[in-house]
């Protein structure tokens, strides 16, 4: 049995989301289980540390007892099968903000993506917020070339657009000609979705 996809906007450590955060953890089994931070989109301008960090403080202050950041930072480290390990026991998966493009290919056809699908189709919960909520999608916008790209698809025809409530929403309009058909999903900052077949909204 599948598990659940937590999708959030950004700014996802500034207060507002500690409820659905919360929420994510019951759905995952409670504050006891395995809670994983995933750096990689923060790695692509040496932020991973920091970044790592302030997720776990983040989930720490909510009530998890046993989270921690993993090194999870390029295409050797994605194919570590240590790293990989802990992703396929984790009970939520937490991908954090930053570079769409660099996690996307960094985790494309990894160990670590492999682990990611397993731990999801075993009832995990995986979860990403900015970056981390774009790439778990079928297309994301690489900001580079301002181009839609495929991705890791766990969630089939559909487009993350976060940060919608300040710049988010003004790449709308050009996605919509490039991908016709496909869903452009707005999250705001500090609000995020949770997929059980669509039923199911958390906001702040």
């Amino acid at each position: 049995m599948a598990g659940y996809l937590v999708l959030e906007g950004g700014a996802e450590f500034g207060g507002k989301m500690a409820d659905p955060d919360r929420q994510a953890l019951v759905l995952a089994g409670g504050m006891e289980v395995p809670v994983r931070i995933i750096p990689t989109a923060a790695a692509a301008d040496n932020n991973q540390v920091r970044a790592g960090n302030n997720g776990v403080r983040w989930f720490q202050d909510l009530g998890a007892r046993d989270v921690f950041s993993l090194p999870l930072i390029d295409d050797t480290s994605a194919n570590d099968p240590q790293i990989a390990d802990e992703i396929r026991q984790s009970r939520l998966i937490y991908m954090l903000g930053g570079f769409p493009g660099y996690l996307g290919k960094t985790l494309a056809g990894s160990l670590s993506l492999q682990a990611m699908h397993e731990a999801y189709e075993a009832g995990a919960v995986l979860a990403g917020s900015s970056a981390g909520a774009m790439v778990l999608c079928q297309y994301y916008l690489d900001q580079q070339t301002q181009k839609p790209m495929p991705d890791l698809g766990f969630l089939r025809n559909v487009c993350v657009l976060p940060h919608h409530n300040t710049f988010g929403k003004g790449w709308a309009k050009s996605l919509g000609s490039k991908l016709p058909g496909v869903v452009l999903l707005g999250i705001d900052e500090q609000t995020g979705l949770i997929d059980d077949v669509g039923e199911q909204r958390l906001t702040d």
